[in-house]
Formats: structure tokens, sequence, C-alpha cells
């Protein structure tokens, strides 16, 4: 079979993203035209260099076959570069405490609610490194948003990684490559393996971009957060690096990979996990003893707002019932999921009494300050 795509004019690396979505799979093959379409090419030392991305058919050094199998592979897969060079080029950077958020959109940018999960979590957590990856895609530095965070916090670092390189000999590799994640909530599913494969890179704090942070965090390690007393979610995560928790939830996530299944891969998947690790039948048995060292935070760490709840955020009170953001945001309270994908639709309107423009004033000022009226 031929793969096939829609016209694209735009540059090899426009063509690249046009194309990430329709990454071949085991048995494709792709004619010649297109494979060139299909690759880089940059000016080294005045010659033209193909940078051969692993979606092709290509080999690593001293193997028969590539990545999906295939033996009959004519080109070399170039060698991967650094993703967060600072980070695998300086040991001694691992010994910082470090945060990741993912943007997975390819949108190159934050919105308004993105920058101010960001600047949130650098505000109230000064020592702590917050990296912010952009996938496959330049970041949009012209974007107010994006320039604030930067000009105000020198402990926020916007990185653009090459997915490529990215997953280049993990465990994740096979899996981008070769298998159906495309299928069904793709964007969803590239995040949910993208925050286990960072935190066994480097170990670190990993927040979905919807959290706003409203305390420090660097006092609690090798944790998650329950969403209720059933459940578990995996939009925070702390592990050290190297943490048995993390390579089994990479395990499971590949074995057990079910592109179309919400939840399946993200907050299911880490449930099944720690019930596993923890050797208990619920998560009301979960505790540091049982789970050997890793901690599930109570549910007012980061969900003192119910999904099904979350409108709340978003009504405007009257004056007199202004207190009533008291009720929930008390001392245990870490962060506040917002959930995004239920509440991207609300608006928040900056001079109102809404809970969301409250939190938003006080944890991220900066960005509250150039947003405009209605965000």
């Amino acid at each position: 079979m031929v793969a096939s795509s829609n016209k694209t004019d735009g540059s090899p690396g426009d063509v690249i993203r046009h194309w990430n979505i329709h990454r071949l799979t085991s048995g494709t093959t792709i004619s010649t035209d297109k494979y060139f379409k299909l690759s880089q090419f940059t000016n080294l030392h005045g010659s033209l260099t193909m940078t051969v991305d692993r979606a092709t058919c290509c080999l690593s050094l001293n193997q028969q076959e590539d990545i999906c199998g295939r033996k009959n592979c004519t080109l070399t897969c170039t060698e991967p570069e650094p993703s967060i060079p600072e980070l695998e080029s300086d040991p001694a950077n691992f010994n910082r405490d470090r945060a990741f958020f993912i943007e997975t959109s390819g949108s190159g940018g934050l919105s308004v609610r993105q920058a101010c999960a960001v600047e949130s979590l650098a505000l109230h957590n000064p020592n702590l490194t917050v990296y912010v990856l952009f996938v496959n895609v330049k970041i949009n530095t012209s974007l107010d948003t994006v320039q604030e965070v930067e000009k105000k916090y020198n402990n926020v670092h916007l990185i653009s990684i090459n997915l490529d390189y990215y997953m280049a000999g993990t465990a994740l590799e096979h899996w981008y490559h070769c298998s159906d994640w495309r299928n069904g909530f793709y964007v969803n599913n590239l995040s949910n393996g993208l925050r286990l494969l960072t935190l066994s890179k480097y170990g670190g704090y990993y927040f979905d971009l919807d959290i706003i942070s409203v305390r420090p965090v660097t006092y609690y390690r090798n944790f998650v957060a329950a969403q209720d007393h059933n459940d578990i979610n995996n939009d925070v995560i702390h592990a050290d690096l190297n943490n048995p928790v993390i390579q089994l939830a990479i395990k499971d996530f590949i074995i057990n990979f079910k592109p179309d299944v919400w939840g399946h891969n993200g907050p299911s998947m880490i449930l099944r996990v720690l019930t596993k690790w923890c050797n208990v039948g619920n998560l009301t048995s979960m505790d540091y003893v049982t789970c050997r060292g890793f901690n599930i935070l109570p549910t007012s760490s980061f969900h003192p707002v119910h999904y099904s709840k979350m409108k709340e955020l978003f009504i405007r009170r009257m004056a007199n019932e202004t207190d009533a953001l008291s009720d929930w945001l008390t001392e245990k309270v870490i962060g506040v999921h917002i959930w995004n994908k239920l509440s991207k639709d609300q608006p928040i309107y900056k001079n109102s009494t809404q809970d969301y423009n409250r939190l938003a004033r006080d944890h991220c000022p900066a960005n509250f300050a150039i947003a405009p009226e209605t965000f």
C-alpha cells in the first residue's frame, strides 16, 4: 500500500507536521517522491544533508531491521539530537527540582489560561525549573502570553522538541512509530504517553496545562492525586528519576493501550498500576506504606472542585456571595484543576466575581494583567 497525503505546499517542516497524524505503521511502504517530502533538509558546511525520520523505513547503526520490523530499508536513520541539552549534557542539573508542562495541540503558543497555569507554578515555586515542551512545532514568541512568562520568570524555559528524537531509543519508540495510537483520541493518547516518558527520562513533576497552582508543591514527592473516592487522575505526577512506578506505568501503557477508550491510557492506567504496586483492591486502601513510598494525595490537593461541578468556577456571583470561594480553597489545596476539556467554552470575565477570575488574579498576576476583558 502506498501512503497518500493531501497536497501541501509549505516548507519541509510544514509537510512533516502535516504528515504527523498520518505516520506510517508497520507494513506500509512509501514512494520515493513522497519520502523526500517527509524528510528535512539541512545545510551543513555548504552541502545539503537529508534528515531521515524514523517513521520512514530506515536503519539505526548495526541494526538489521527498522523500529517497526521492516528489513528492506536502504536508508540510515539520523542520529537523534538532545531534546533538552541543559539536562542531557550537564548532570549537575539533575540535582535541581524541575517540572514539565507538555503542549501537544500544535499551536506553538500558550492561551491565557495555559499561561496562567505555567505562571502560577513558577510564581509559587521559584526554585523549581519549569519546562514547557512544545511538540513538533516552532514556538510563537510573538504572543504576549509567551513573552510574559519568559520575561517575568527566570525559572521558566520554553522548549520545542522533535518527537522523532525524543522517542528514539526509549520504551515508547515502537509504540510511537508502529502502533495505531493516531486513531481515536490521538492528542490525548500522545499526551498520556509523553508525560510518562518525560518523567522516565528526567524525573520531576508533571502538570496538565489547566491546573492553577495556589501554593508550593515541592514539599510533596513521588505522588499522584485522587480525583474522588474511587478514581486517581494523572494530571499531576511527581516521580524521582528511575522510580519503578513510572517504569511499570510505561509497560502497562504499551501492553494495554486502547486508542479509542477515553481515560483508559491515562487515569485508569495509573489506577491499574498502583492497584498492583500497592497490592490492594481499591483506592481507599492505598497509603504511603502499602504503596512502598509512593503517595496518593487526597482529593483536596488538586481536585477541590469535582469535574461534575466545574461550572461553579465560572459562575458570576453576587457581591454578597464572594466568600463562597473559601469553602473549598483550604490550606490543603495545592492546585486547582480547571477541567479544560469540559470548561474551555465557559467565558471568563476579567472584572467579575467568578472563582476562576479570582484565582487567576491572585496566582498568575502577570498574565491576568494582559488578558482581554473576556478570555
